[in-house]
């Protein structure tokens, strides 16, 4: 016997039927899957860690910014100065 493949005009679908077993109890069987929130959450760090992966390291337009702010003297003020004393202190835990 000689296996020429699967016919061209025909193609695969008409050569395959799809047979439905009922249970004895006369129920339907159908396959189900059910997904864990686990399995959910690591598939949304997933995609969430490919955006990171394919984001610039740097944002070149922000650092011009910051850049440009500097030279103007804009963080020069008492009111950035305790911020930045604020945050300082909160980081070291006092």
């Amino acid at each position: 016997m000689e296996i020429r493949g699967v016919d061209p005009l025909r193609g695969v679908a008409q050569d395959t039927k799809i047979n439905k077993i009922v249970r004895r109890d006369g129920r339907d069987t159908s396959d189900e899957v059910e997904i864990s929130e686990e399995a959910r959450q690591l598939a949304e760090a997933a995609k969430v860690e490919e955006l990171v992966r394919q984001a610039p390291d740097i944002r070149e337009e922000r650092v011009a910014e910051v850049k440009a702010k500097l030279e103007r003297g804009d963080y020069n003020t008492q009111e950035v100065l305790d911020t930045v004393a604020e945050r300082i202190m909160k980081a070291l835990g006092l």
